[in-house]
């Protein structure tokens, strides 16, 4: 209450600091406020504090029609959903459960990007972009039945959250052949699928001995649903054998204790766990293998065809990337290898610790094997 200029209402996030100064206040922000309430400079930035600070209201709607929660029930039981591959459903499932409970109730059209970016912040920051799409997908599948205003998309609003990774950085050849001289057990087996049959992790851990046809594995990829027929390497054959040999054989060939696939973040967790028992060997993921799969098809000579056959066109193109890199810097290291050698200006020590450095360009997944 300000005594010198009488009661005066006060506004919503406001109060008054020793007796005289006016203050805005909402939850850990504040900053001081000028003149009294009225004025046109306390008005001014009181208005301007509550668009910046204040989350818009959430505009709920009486009638569910054009509610989130009601197009999530539409979506969800729509051929165009259930035609998605399994684990694409289950992803979004996933998202529908960090949505609902923020703006299930909310209507989509007076829903604004703001409400949408507070649910984006609720979520770890790899799920962020994954999160934004589901919602313009949400919208998109809304505008088509007429759920929601033609053109509406809030979360298109939004720009995509640049994530700076190292990604999945194609397994090296020195690499490769550490991997497979300490792993044991069921990773060596997920090692070994996914080095011979290029495919990508999900596929690999949950791939059964129903898909093991005569000469070929048979692989129905979960992101894109095409069937391939891949020929076996002898590597893979000659660990199918061996598990064979261990005993009767059916469902999944990796399981876990209770016979089901072991799941991909088990995979995950036992690449890491592998990776850390091993020292100083740098952090690598399962589907850095599968680039390895893409750079030693190459390197083998096979088309672009072939390897696009069995591994897909975007991983063929940045495992490429990798290996032409690794290949310059091999041809640099030789050529200064020849010119110190012509220039006899390097030390003996020297000339031996260069000539170990040098990377070797023609290895073969059969050596790889042989190796570990």
């Amino acid at each position: 209450m300000n005594k010198q200029h009488g009661k005066v209402d006060k506004p919503k996030y406001t109060y008054i600091a020793r007796g005289t100064y006016w203050r805005f206040r909402y939850r850990d922000f504040q900053t001081s406020l000028p003149g009294q309430p009225g004025e046109p400079e306390f008005l001014e930035k009181y208005q301007r504090l509550l668009t910046q600070i204040i989350p818009p209201e959430r505009v709920r709607v009486e009638n569910a029609h054009g509610s989130f929660s009601f197009v999530l029930e539409k979506f969800f039981a729509d051929v165009e959903f259930r035609a998605l591959a399994h684990k694409t459903q289950e992803g979004y499932r996933g998202l529908a459960r960090k949505v609902e409970p923020l703006l299930g109730d909310c209507d989509m059209t007076a829903t604004t990007s703001e409400m949408i970016a507070e649910v984006r912040n609720t979520v770890p920051i790899g799920s962020s972009n994954g999160l934004r799409a589901f919602i313009s997908r949400l919208y998109n599948f809304a505008s088509k039945r007429g759920y929601v205003e033609k053109g509406v998309n809030r979360a298109r609003e939004l720009d995509r959250v640049k994530i700076v990774s190292d990604g999945h950085v194609p397994w090296s050849d020195d690499e490769i052949v550490l991997l497979l001289k300490h792993a044991k057990g069921a990773i060596r087996t997920l090692l070994i699928l996914g080095l011979c049959t290029g495919q990508r992790a999900g596929d690999i851990e949950r791939t059964q001995w129903s898909q093991v046809l005569g000469d070929s594995i048979r692989v129905r990829q979960g992101k894109t649903r095409e069937l391939l027929d891949i020929p076996l390497h002898p590597m893979l054959r000659a660990e199918l054998d061996y598990l064979r040999a261990q005993g009767p054989v059916s469902g999944a060939i990796v399981r876990n204790h209770v016979g089901n696939p072991v799941g991909r973040k088990s995979y995950n967790r036992r690449l890491t766990k592998l990776i850390a028992s091993i020292p100083n060997f740098p952090h690598r993921t399962p589907h850095g293998g599968r680039y390895a799969t893409a750079a030693m098809l190459e390197d083998a000579g096979c088309t672009v065809q072939g390897i696009m056959a069995i591994i897909g066109h975007r991983t063929y193109q940045q495992a490429i990337a990798y290996l032409i890199k690794r290949k310059e810097a091999g041809h640099a290291m030789a050529r200064l290898v020849e010119h110190a050698a012509a220039m006899n200006a390097e030390p003996p020590m020297m000339r031996q610790a260069v000539r170990r450095a040098a990377p070797r360009l023609r290895l073969r997944l059969v050596s790889l094997a042989k190796a570990a």
